[in-house]
């Protein structure tokens, strides 16, 4: 019972973790566009324990009980969304090891492409409106 009590115990605090704001990172506003990094979320955890009776070698009786329990949780950077004039996209994230720092590389590259688009969009535009 002791080791239902700690696994249960330790489910209740491993949910804290599971939420939205945990896989959905914090909007970043960066030139007009907002940015939200995206994460993945795995969580594992396990447990047990036991009693019993045995001889105490300096008493010749005993009994015993424990438990124990243990968690981890992994969070890995997987996408950005990115939310630009009206329209939104999301960009995977393929980096080895999917760390935070390969995430926030990604930003300037992702940003590169989208102020690119911007200027070939406008310089389009500008050539439509010549034209007239």
């Amino acid at each position: 019972m002791i080791a239902q009590n700690v696994l249960k115990q330790l489910a209740e605090d491993l949910k804290l973790f599971a939420k939205a704001e945990t896989i959905f990172g914090e909007p970043i506003e960066i030139q007009g566009n907002t940015v939200i990094p995206v994460c993945k979320m795995s969580i594992g955890y396990g447990g047990g324990g036991g009693e019993g009776e045995g001889a105490d070698p300096k008493t010749g009786k005993g009994k015993g009980s424990g438990a124990g329990a243990g968690g981890g949780v992994k969070i890995e950077p997987t996408a950005l969304i990115i939310a630009r004039e009206g329209k939104v996209s999301v960009v995977g994230i393929q980096a080895k090891g999917a760390k935070l720092e390969a995430l926030l590389e990604k930003v300037p590259e992702t940003m590169e492409k989208l102020i690119a688009a911007k200027e070939k969009k406008d310089e389009k535009a500008e050539e439509q409106g010549e034209e007239a």
